[in-house]
């Protein structure tokens, strides 16, 4: 209807210059006919082949990208009744509560239960994974502020964003990753997962967690370690070069068993922006949470059209 509007008003003022010009030669001398003007022809296809080649197509729905953003942690896991830690997709084992790290070696649906799979897991770690190892106070709430400015400014360049959480829940890795699919879906429609974190325990600074060794899950590529640093390298690169924090350990940490490394299905990403227990990150974290937020969708978008 825009565009039809436009077409009409410009023919419009285009006919009306045309009628004003012709009146002006027909005033002229009678040697104007040994110098005729020339011809103007106006017609809607022309004025509106103009209208539409000065308007900036936007993509098509089918055409979008689509980032699942994961705002890490939530409210802590004696905070939460049994009701709540089943329905965020935590299990129940003789073990407590808690989740299994991986899915079957070739699988994506079927959990290893301790058998079957890469067994990999961080420095006395196992396959299996307690809901307590995963409580931080405070930290929940500077993700999740990240992630809907990330979300904001995503959105505005034209990406579908969906949340891992947009609240104080505490969903399990498991339950997080299934934001990779479409509603009923069995096959994965997003283009990337990016998880942003805070660290704590002594430093200060931005890194993203790199991958490396095997991953066996279906469905992934065979370049799916080196994708996901790539994407963290954006990303970090951008918040380091817009923001106060600095870059933590050249940029990176070595922790590449995760849980969501192991188990997602599509392109991934782990940040960890600043550390909430140093101070001075901390103001940063607080000041400047838009610039991160910013940051973090300039280094997606810096990843797929760079």
């Amino acid at each position: 209807m825009k565009k039809r509007i436009l077409v009409i008003i410009l023919t419009a003022v285009l006919a009306a210059a045309a009628a004003v010009l012709g009146a002006y030669v027909g005033r002229r001398s009678d040697n104007s006919e040994e110098n005729p003007s020339p011809e103007i022809s106006v017609t809607p296809e022309a004025t509106a082949e103009i209208v539409l080649n000065t308007e900036t197509e936007k993509p098509a729905e089918e055409d979008k990208k689509i980032i699942v953003l994961d705002p890490g942690h939530g409210m802590t896991s004696d905070e939460m009744s049994d009701e709540e830690k089943a329905n965020q997709g935590w299990t129940h084992t003789d073990k407590g509560w808690g989740e299994w790290r991986h899915w079957k070696t070739g699988s994506r649906t079927e959990n290893c239960e301790g058998y079957g799979c890469s067994g990999r897991a961080p420095e006395n770690g196992s396959c299996w994974y307690p809901i307590a190892n995963g409580d931080r106070d405070g930290e929940g709430d500077i993700n999740l502020r990240n992630v809907m400015y990330a979300k904001q400014y995503l959105e505005e360049m034209g990406y579908e964003v969906r949340l891992t959480r947009d609240n104080n829940s505490n969903p399990s890795m498991t339950k997080r990753l299934e934001s990779c699919y479409p509603d009923g879906g069995t096959e994965p429609d997003a283009d990337a997962f990016v998880c942003i974190h805070s660290n704590a325990g002594g430093g200060s600074g931005s890194a993203y967690i790199e991958m490396s060794g095997v991953y066996d899950q279906y469905g992934i590529s065979e370049s799916y370690a080196d994708d996901g640093n790539r994407l963290g390298q954006c990303i970090n690169s951008a918040i380091v070069k817009n923001t106060s924090l600095v870059e933590y350990s050249g940029g990176t940490i070595e922790l590449p068993e995760l849980i969501l490394f192991c188990k997602s299905p599509i392109t991934i990403a782990y940040l960890e922006i600043g550390f909430f227990d140093n101070a001075g990150d901390m103001a940063i974290l607080d000041s400047e949470a838009e610039a991160i937020g910013r940051s973090i969708a300039e280094g997606i978008d810096a990843y797929f059209n760079g």
